[in-house]
């Protein structure tokens, strides 16, 4: 898998932090530093643990044998979680119902390690679907943690100055995204 691949996926996994965020930052008055480094650290550590159990999962030798059946190789068994994954995302996006904006300056971390675990289901599925594609792990690792801690900080701030109005419409776009990458990589590889 390329490089922009993995950023590609990588943003679309993230999208969902980033709707939590912007919600987040349409309920503070003020955006602390402290609060921020704990939002963003908390989500990056569940993202990378997640992506990282749902790699090491393909070494299993049940699960590689697993993917060697349902698809007949690895790749094609990858290809059907990004593109089950962007679906997911869209219909997610659009059963969504409206948040309610009002003013919650509590920074609860029971709350951030609930929403953190929610949001990392898609990244240790997505961490599966890497594994069989053998992608380079640290590579993955850093790019995924990167990508959570920009997403956090983005949509804290556009959530603080814009309200979170576009929640629904980021989980779409990274409902897209994933799909983009699927197909993008059937393409690839057909030809």
């Amino acid at each position: 898998m390329s490089l922009l691949e993995i950023i590609l996926i990588s943003i679309g996994l993230t999208m969902d932090v980033f709707a939590y965020a912007l919600s987040k930052g349409a309920m503070m008055s003020e955006i602390r530093k402290k609060n921020l480094l704990k939002i963003c650290s908390i989500f990056t550590l569940w993202q990378v643990i997640s992506m990282i159990l749902g790699n090491l999962l393909t070494n299993i030798p049940f699960a590689a044998k697993l993917g060697m059946d349902v698809g007949h190789n690895s790749n094609t068994f990858s290809v059907l979680i990004f593109l089950g994954l962007g679906i997911y995302m869209i219909v997610k996006a659009i059963k969504e119902k409206p948040v309610e904006e009002k003013k919650d300056e509590i920074i609860s971390a029971k709350q951030i390690v609930v929403w953190a675990c929610i949001t990392s289901i898609d990244a240790f599925i997505a961490g599966i679907g890497f594994g069989f594609l053998e992608t380079d792990f640290l590579l993955l690792v850093f790019i995924i943690g990167i990508t959570t801690i920009s997403m956090v900080i983005i949509g804290m701030y556009i959530g603080y100055w814009m309200g979170c109005q576009f929640r629904r419409t980021a989980v779409t776009i990274g409902g897209c995204i994933l799909l983009f990458g699927a197909v993008e990589f059937i393409i690839r590889t057909l030809y």
